[in-house]
């Protein structure tokens, strides 16, 4: 079983950990930041149903289109409440920060929240915006609730079974890709007495299930990506701690299954956290270490699409779920970068974690840091997100948050220039209070 952590807000990352215990969690929270996204009101309508089963050819070809969006932006927390977790927005600012307080738009199920060792290790906004993913812990299973921004429902899904939420397809279908770990009493989603689940592809509108067979447990699945053109999904594997990992490509139908790369137990060699440039050219991904320490740093590496030209940008934070973040114009990368590594407590605690923003020019490798404890006051600053013209970033810096009340946290601007001209940064928003997921705009 992973090893306990920190109880503080998560981000989504980390799910190798959960790959390598060949199980759910139990009680995990794995400090990390942001996932309040900002999102574009739009109309339509939600069906509900669940069956688990073998994809059409057409899967990822034909599902349900969400509506086109309206212009208006909204940033969306998780904060917690004398009962529990609540989830709140607040509208974006021009810089895409929170411009006033956040607002409660609806309560969790089941008393999630209510004790301390319940986490949100993500949010993440679907492509055009309809749907809010928040995956969390709670009661020694992993859940996944989804929010219909336009109906402001709040549900779980799939019921009866616990796992991770990985990624939204890249178009606004409403579609995302889940890691189904265990099934959880009677209403577990099994179509025969066998529980032995791949890659499930999830419908946010309808609320149905779709296996993708990977030809191995959905248990040694570390993370899954689709391409932005929807035709190729590439996936990471482990079976077991100290046993490395394999990177994959299956075609969207889940057919024609590819080895695209084996890593042996060599330190850095289980693969996750996979962002896709937006031109769709380039995968970036961390190389995490292969050990039982949880938070030791990882190797930030880009491919192409095929598995090749594999390079070493920089090295990262690693364990805690930081994602990483290509600029619009698929040149740089913004990232978190642990800059107390050489402090043996930082390895297994986030509260003594110090972290900065860094960015990388993918072309040249050049690494130079943007923000840094220095300039904001607090350990960690994390969750940049990039301007449309690829000039500015703002962030959100903040102590670790204590579980029982939350945190504060404040949101930041930077310039991206390079090294040789030290950027200052600006604060953009007000201090916001007892926040447990504050969100990546």
């Amino acid at each position: 079983m992973r090893k306990k952590q920190d109880r503080h807000f998560s981000s989504r990352g980390a799910q190798w950990w959960r790959a390598l215990a060949g199980m759910a969690l139990a009680g995990l929270t794995v400090c990390a930041a942001l996932a309040s996204h900002f999102l574009l009101f739009q109309s339509g309508a939600l069906a509900h149903n669940s069956d688990p089963s073998t994809p059409t050819p057409a899967l990822l070809q034909t599902a349900t289109q969400a509506p086109a969006p309206e212009n208006s932006p909204y940033l969306y927390f998780v904060l917690k409440q004398d009962g529990g977790f609540v989830l709140a927005r607040a509208h974006a600012g021009q810089n895409n920060q929170p411009a006033d307080t956040p607002q409660t738009v609806a309560s969790f199920d089941g008393a999630f929240g209510a004790s301390t060792a319940d986490s949100v290790i993500s949010l993440q906004i679907s492509p055009g915006g309809r749907y809010l993913a928040i995956d969390g812990t709670h009661s020694d299973a992993e859940l996944l609730w989804i929010f219909d921004t336009l109906t402001s429902s709040l549900r779980r899904e799939p019921a009866g079974v616990s796992g991770t939420f990985l990624h939204w397809l890249s178009n606004a279908s409403g579609l995302f890709l889940y890691r189904p770990v265990l099934p959880l009493g009677p209403g577990a989603p099994l179509n025969t007495a066998d529980w032995n689940p791949g890659l499930w592809v999830g419908n946010a509108a309808l609320g149905t299930f779709m296996n993708i067979n990977l030809h191995l447990p959905s248990t040694f699945l570390v993370d899954a990506t689709v391409s932005p053109d929807g035709l190729c999904i590439v996936y990471s594997t482990s079976r077991g701690m100290g046993l490395g990992s394999d990177i994959w490509s299956i075609d969207a139908r889940g057919h024609h299954q590819a080895h695209l790369l084996h890593l042996s137990n060599s330190g850095q060699s289980v693969a996750g956290m996979f962002t896709w440039s937006p031109d769709g050219q380039h995968l970036a991904y961390e190389r995490l270490d292969d050990s039982p320490t949880p938070f030791l740093p990882a190797g930030l590496w880009i491919m192409d699409r095929q598995g090749s030209n594999q390079r070493l940008l920089a090295q990262a934070d690693g364990g805690h779920g930081f994602a990483l973040h290509w600029s619009p114009d698929s040149k740089k990368i913004a990232f978190v970068a642990r800059i107390n590594s050489a402090t043996p407590a930082a390895d297994q605690s986030t509260q003594a974690l110090q972290s900065a923003i860094k960015v990388v020019d993918v072309a040249s490798g050049h690494v130079w840091p943007v923000a840094s404890p220095a300039q904001t006051g607090v350990q960690i600053n994390a969750s940049p997100a990039w301007s449309a013209n690829s000039q500015q970033i703002t962030f959100a810096a903040f102590n670790p948050l204590n579980p029982e009340l939350g945190g504060t946290v404040r949101y930041w601007c930077v310039q991206a220039r390079p090294a040789g001209i030290h950027p200052s940064v600006v604060a953009v928003s007000p201090a916001i209070e007892h926040v447990i997921a504050p969100g990546q705009l």
